[in-house]
C-alpha cells in the first residue's frame, strides 16, 4: 500500500487496539492485492435505539489503479464485527477484480482485444 490506512472513528472512541485491528485488516489486504494504493476506513456510531437496527456502520474506501472498490457494512452489536464484516466483503470484492484483470492481461497478451475496445 502506497499511502498509509487513514482512519476516520465518528462517535466512537479511539483506542489503539481499535486502530491495531484495522491496520492488520489492511495488510492482509495488501498482502492480497498488491496494486492497493489508499485505504479509507471510516467508523461510526448510529445513535438508534436497539430496536431499530444497527449500531455501528463502516465504510472502506481502497484506491486501485483506475478503480476503487467501496464497502458499505452495519452491525447491531459490535463495531469490531462490523469492520471483520466490510473487510471479509473488501477481500471478496479484490479478489474477483484481480480476477478480472488477469483475464484482461491475458487477453491483451494474446492479441486479443480487451473488453471495451
Amino acid at each position: 500500500m502506497r499511502d498509509p490506512v487513514e482512519i476516520t472513528l465518528r462517535g466512537i472512541p479511539r483506542s489503539s487496539a481499535l486502530e491495531r485491528y484495522v491496520g492488520e485488516q489492511a495488510r492482509a489486504l495488501d498482502r492480497q492485492c498488491e496494486r492497493i494504493q489508499a485505504c479509507h476506513v471510516v467508523a461510526e456510531a448510529l445513535h438508534r435505539p436497539k430496536r431499530q437496527g444497527a449500531q455501528f456502520a463502516v465504510r472502506l474506501n481502497i484506491t486501485l489503479p483506475g478503480t476503487e472498490v467501496v464497502v458499505n457494512r452495519e452491525h447491531g452489536e459490535d463495531v469490531y464485527t462490523a469492520l471483520h464484516h466490510a473487510f471479509e466483503a473488501a477481500s471478496l470484492q479484490l479478489e474477483d477484480h484481480m480476477r478480472r484483470q488477469s483475464q484482461v492481461e491475458r487477453r491483451s497478451r494474446n492479441g486479443k482485444p480487451s473488453p471495451g475496445r
